[in-house]
């Protein structure tokens, strides 16, 4: 990758609120944002959920569906 290309990438994460990014001299320092990755990792969690709730729902009709054609003989 690009130096220019890596530093659009840390551009969006430095907007998004996830790193921090300050030049020591002539070397730029990335680091963590680690409260706003905290707050990320907890709306990812909220929607892991709603998303696993979801396909076991799916996977409920799926197989009610299996039974209904063993029974019906299709």
């Amino acid at each position: 990758m690009t130096l220019t290309g890596m530093k659009k990438h840390f551009r969006v994460l430095e907007k998004a609120g996830l790193v921090t990014t300050e030049k020591v001299g002539r070397v730029p320092t990335c680091k963590l944002g680690l409260r706003r990755l905290e707050e990320e990792v907890a709306w990812t969690e909220r929607y892991r959920q709603l998303r696993d709730a979801r396909f076991d729902e799916l996977d409920k009709i799926v197989e009610d569906l299996k039974h209904n054609e063993k029974v019906d003989g299709y």
